[in-house]
């Protein structure tokens, strides 16, 4: 057996194709998984069907060859469950149907403008997933478009570029087919706004124009918070940010950001925090209540730095924060 050092104990089944080499399937029990760039000098380009889901898939009658990517511990038997985040192979250009299925706990993917193909299904059932970090230009044709189309739940999307995090949410969305008898003909039912936000792309590339225009829907249906979290990322890393987005944004936290800021004195996200007062956007009578939440939730950090702001306006701006 093929044997590499690493940062995980794998089991992989691998298989020669024409670019590289395909990962048919990944056994492992490690909680953070990060996939080898290459075997054997091949770049890795593609993760097989259910190569990390609960089911095997059925390799029957295929060339394949195992490989041990291990860091000093026993072989891995296989835990879906386990996995709480991946890191794709760099070269990586394909993701297979249901890769991930059954991936319970899974909380973030990461994986780079080489994706061009993500199966369908391929996560299914991964509820828990909050987090894709994608190391690509935010501007151009990724794979993200197809990515969204596969998860219905909220998403905090990052984009490393050029030494720049650019931060993005895309909310829930939830959809249902009634059936309209005795004709048996089934209507399509879509709720939330998070729809909207996952058909805001042109060519494969995010077009940020239609992405701070389906703001809109979040406030028709009084989605105030969600819409002051989509907002406060924006404008912390404002690629492609007219000025009349960023307007709509900053009218958005005026009306709605005292719910943000008592959210995030309650999480303890004193760099939110920070970033938010710099803004402009509070109330005397918002700060006084993101305090009095700070308190109950006995979050110092948090709790001094609203304090400070009624001494002094923060300078400088927090780029790296949870919302």
């Amino acid at each position: 057996m093929y044997t590499v050092e690493g940062e995980n104990e794998l089991l992989l089944t691998c298989r020669e194709i024409p670019d590289g080499v395909a990962i048919l399937r990944c056994e492992t029990r490690d909680d953070s998984v990060r996939l080898p760039d290459e075997i054997g000098g091949a770049p890795v380009v593609s993760l097989g069907n259910y190569a990390l889901s609960e089911r095997a898939p059925d390799l029957r009658g295929q060339d394949v060859f195992p490989v041990r990517v291990t860091c000093g511990g026993p072989e891995p038997k296989h835990d879906a469950n386990a996995v709480r985040s991946v890191a794709l192979p760099q070269p990586l250009q394909s993701v297979g149907s249901y890769a991930f299925y059954n991936c319970r706990r899974l909380k973030t993917l990461t994986l780079s403008s080489a994706v061009t193909d993500f199966g369908g299904g391929a996560l299914m059932n991964c509820r828990a997933l909050r987090e894709v970090r994608l190391y690509a230009d935010p501007s151009a044709p990724t794979c993200l478009y197809k990515l969204l189309g596969e998860y219905a739940g909220e998403l905090d999307v990052r984009f490393f570029w050029n030494g720049t995090v650019y931060y993005l949410l895309f909310p829930a969305y939830s959809e249902d087919l009634e059936a309209l008898t005795p004709a048996h003909i089934f209507q399509r039912r879509i709720h939330g706004a998070g729809y909207g936000y996952r058909q805001c792309f042109d060519g494969g590339a995010l077009s940020t124009h239609q992405y701070d225009r389906a703001l809109s829907g979040l406030l028709e249906r009084h989605d105030f918070l969600v819409a002051a979290r989509v907002t406060i990322r924006r404008l912390a890393t404002p690629f492609g940010l007219s000025d009349a987005a960023r307007a709509t944004c900053l009218d958005c936290l005026r009306a709605h950001g005292g719910t943000l800021a008592r959210r995030c004195a309650a999480a303890g996200e004193s760099a939110a925090l920070t970033f938010l007062l710099s803004l402009g956007v509070l109330s005397p009578a918002e700060i006084d209540a993101a305090c009095d939440t700070a308190r109950e939730k006995e979050q110092t950090a948090a709790l001094s730095v609203l304090l400070a702001a009624g001494q002094s306006s923060p300078k400088g701006r927090a780029k790296t924060f949870d919302l």
